[in-house]
């Protein structure tokens, strides 16, 4: 195994620093742009592509990233990515890294955050609709009061990835119909990843589902999910 990641990642090979793009998988190249997110010292008028000139918000980086080139973001650790409206997440082969790299199934230390907002189309902090697209690392995290926004994640992608993420929602847990996780994707696959409040508890005859495969995306279904080490 040693000599598998000296030879496929070349930062070990040489002795050098390990870039996102090598690590990702553990399985070689990533052949796209590899943009860097600061939600600390980033600007986005940088070009987002060295940590000392990183993006200031996951929206630019979102935006930056080209459809079907395997582009990766790498979010800054022990920070809170605070977004202003729902994160749209269409575009295909696009990557989102966490820089905590403990494989915690809950409480990473980089967050993905949507607050309050008054747009009916904020559903959730975060909507994936892309093919083979793929989380690591990342806790979303809703706390939206607006009637439409009573999911965290809502995915309708396909062969989506998500791998030591937690998806929290603060709000509206004894809402008819809301969720953590809207699942609409087709052959999703999660692993070490945590769904549901770990603090917040539901009293009284309230049926809450932490994924919810009804379907609500239009023409998107739930099939051929994988689930491994996911608690909820």
């Amino acid at each position: 195994m040693a000599d598998y990641l000296h030879n496929s990642i070349p930062g070990l090979r040489y002795g050098q620093k390990i870039l996102p793009s090598e690590i990702i998988g553990y399985d070689g190249y990533i052949f796209g742009n590899t943009y860097y997110v600061d939600a600390t010292n980033g600007n986005d008028n940088n070009p987002g592509t060295t940590p000392d000139k990183a993006f200031a918000t996951v929206a630019k980086a979102n935006d930056a990233m080209i459809t079907n080139n395997n582009d990766v973001v790498y979010l800054s650790g022990y920070a809170t990515h605070t977004l202003t409206e729902m994160l749209d997440v269409s575009k295909n082969r696009v990557h989102f890294i966490g820089a905590d790299f403990d494989g915690r199934r809950y409480g990473q230390a980089v967050k993905i955050s949507l607050g309050a907002t008054t747009a009916a189309t904020d559903i959730a902090t975060m909507q994936n609709t892309g093919i083979r697209n793929s989380f690591m690392n990342i806790k979303f995290i809703n706390s939206n009061t607006v009637d439409e926004g009573i999911y965290c994640v809502a995915d309708g992608g396909e062969y989506s990835v998500y791998r030591n993420c937690e998806i929290y929602k603060s709000t509206d847990l004894d809402v008819t119909g809301a969720s953590e996780f809207l699942c609409n994707a087709d052959s999703i696959q999660m692993f070490n990843c945590t769904i549901g409040s770990l603090a917040d508890a539901l009293n009284g005859d309230i049926i809450h589902a932490n994924m919810l495969l009804t379907r609500v995306l239009s023409g998107k279904v739930t099939r051929d999910a994988y689930l491994e080490d996911v608690h909820f």
